[in-house]
């Protein structure tokens, strides 16, 4: 759903899994797929860049009786643009009630549907608190029904595999396009941190880091989520009156990569996460990541050096004080974007994409 606003001029923060889909699309296209974004009525009309994919139109936002218009007013709209269109898959990504309706849609039509994880809270149970019991519902029949499972990390895959021991399901790295060019050498001038505002991106724990670390700047790139929650207000207003944090607000998706290569390093405070495409972004750029142990996924930070793990949020301090001084941080360039050219390859991901849904989908529907 917030695609459309990745591809327009409207300055609107839009979460990973959009910015994910739109290189897995163009993926799609370049292995001789045939990709289609499914989303709302009136999207066309605010798209201005140029894409090699259809976009399928459904229903309008803010229409329909408030409550039941999901099932009333956007379950049959959607359900009539997927007959039409008539794709080969339909797949979905993150944890709301769209997983359950079209699942339910594909069951109809008989099209094999593919679910794809956004986030560690989407199987670990902790989604119960930030959707309604109700929605929470379709998103577990979403699951369920789910022909296949792609995930993003093995902590997912495993947790997964222990629910639906039967069900077809694989772990997929997230994909990420180098188009930048990088300096052989770092041009570290700040500490720079990522995210939209919210509970999960922890900001109490950056503010605390921050205070302790008055000597070097620190540049937040992010906005203001409309339901804020009062840990993040409080993280929020802390960083406020810190001289050393700069807010530079939401910045279009072209605009990340230059400013991650003004960087030290990228900074991770969340208490949780799936695989964040902030850390392709900086890694593509030849910039380590800072994180704590809760976002380490399969622990490809500390088995490819691809920057520092702390064990908890009170040593992050110290750590980037001492990577920054000793001159670490330039260290890290060539392994970071060797990485990214070699396990997030777009093309070959799509092709091992392609192959999961064909293989997971042979049985059922042959």
């Amino acid at each position: 759903m917030q695609m459309p606003y990745l591809l327009s001029e409207i300055s609107k923060p839009v979460g990973g899994a959009a910015v994910e889909w739109l290189t897995w699309l163009n993926s799609f296209k370049e292995i001789g797929c045939e990709p289609a974004l499914l989303t709302w009525k009136g999207a066309k009309n605010i798209i201005t860049k140029s894409v090699d994919f259809d976009i399928i139109e459904s229903f309008k936002l803010n229409k329909g009786i408030p409550k039941i218009k999901f099932i009333t007013y956007e379950f049959p709209l959607l359900f009539w643009a997927v007959k039409k269109y008539s794709p080969d898959y339909i797949v979905q990504e993150c944890a709301n009630r769209f997983s359950g309706i079209l699942a339910i849609i594909a069951k109809l039509l008989r099209i094999p549907f593919i679910h794809r994880i956004a986030s560690d809270m989407d199987v670990d149970g902790r989604i119960k608190y930030n959707i309604s019991k109700f929605y929470l519902m379709f998103y577990y029949l979403g699951v369920r029904l789910a022909d296949h499972i792609s995930c993003q990390n093995k902590y997912q895959y495993e947790i997964l595999k222990k629910k639906y021991p039967k069900k077809s399901i694989s772990i997929l790295y997230n994909p990420y396009k180098i188009k930048e060019t990088i300096n052989s050498k770092s041009n570290g001038k700040y500490i720079a941190w990522i995210g939209n505002f919210r509970y999960e991106k922890n900001l109490l724990a950056l503010a605390s880091v921050a205070k302790k670390l008055p000597q070097f700047q620190f540049k937040i790139v992010g906005t203001k989520l409309v339901d804020s929650d009062e840990d993040t207000n409080k993280g929020l207003a802390e960083l406020k009156n810190l001289d050393n944090v700069e807010f530079l607000g939401h910045l279009n998706n072209n605009k990340i990569p230059g400013f991650l290569s003004n960087a030290y390093c990228l900074l991770n405070t969340s208490r949780l996460e799936g695989f964040t495409n902030t850390f392709l972004e900086a890694w593509a750029m030849g910039v380590p990541v800072i994180t704590t142990k809760n976002v380490n996924p399969d622990n490809l930070i500390t088995d490819f050096n691809l920057g520092i793990v702390a064990d908890n949020y009170e040593s992050l301090p110290e750590i980037i004080r001492e990577f920054i001084l000793s001159g670490r941080y330039e260290d890290y360039h060539e392994k970071c974007r060797n990485y990214i050219i070699k396990y997030h390859n777009p093309k070959y991901l799509a092709i091992q994409f392609l192959n999961d849904m064909k293989n997971s989908t042979k049985t059922s529907f042959n």
